[in-house]
């Protein structure tokens, strides 16, 4: 595994575990990715969270939170692009349970035990409804750059997008959609994201696509 796919690891469990945390008044972006960051690396020092006899468990506990805080719709609807706009909202929820699926497959079942990564934060960029949080990942002696991507929903700051080593999230995945939505329909998107699943719970797809 690449250390861009290990930073994605990093980042998207430490999402899926900032959801418990209520949103406080006039918290600045990067307050908000710190949270997250300083809850995940306590729960990945738990000796319940590393053991592998545990790991559903510990996934489920990430699952539950998630959407507290991640805007997987937007993350959906960003990563599908313009076709979104002409599928109903029957297929928008399908399309968005599945990706979820996906990318709890692709990335949080290959979470990489926490061995001290440190993480800097290193600009914060706010125009509008939109932020952007620059952070360094230190892995030992390697440095990751990740970008966190937000947008103000529901009066609070939620991520909708990540951006490792200068390669973002949503538009990697959204290259790969436009492959199957270019010659097909929005159910075969759906179908294409549901058998990779199947191929990656069978152990046919050993890393994420990204």
């Amino acid at each position: 595994m690449t250390y861009r796919r290990i930073a994605l690891a990093l980042v998207l469990s430490c999402l899926m575990a900032v959801g418990a945390l209520a949103a406080v008044p006039g918290q600045s972006p990067t307050d908000r990715v710190r949270e997250g960051v300083d809850r995940i690396v306590k729960m990945l020092s738990d000796p319940i969270m590393q053991d592998p006899a545990h790991h559903d468990e510990a996934i489920t506990r990430l699952k539950e939170v998630a959407e507290q805080y991640i805007d997987f719709g937007l993350v959906t609807k960003y990563a599908v692009g313009r076709p979104w706009l002409d599928m109903s909202p029957d297929l928008h929820k399908r399309l968005v349970d599945a990706f979820v699926m996906l990318l709890e497959r692709s990335y949080l079942k290959r979470i990489p035990a926490y061995g001290g990564q440190n993480v800097t934060y290193t600009h914060e960029e706010i125009s509008g409804n939109n932020a952007k949080v620059q952070t360094e990942i230190i892995d030992k002696d390697k440095k990751i750059v990740v970008e966190f991507r937000l947008k103000i929903v529901q009066g609070q700051w939620m991520i909708y997008d990540v951006v490792a080593e200068g390669v973002s999230l949503v538009m990697n995945y959204r290259s790969q959609f436009a492959e199957v939505l270019n010659k097909g329909t929005g159910e075969d998107l759906l179908k294409t994201i549901q058998n990779r699943i199947e191929q990656i719970d069978q152990g046919k797809e050993e890393e994420p696509a990204s």
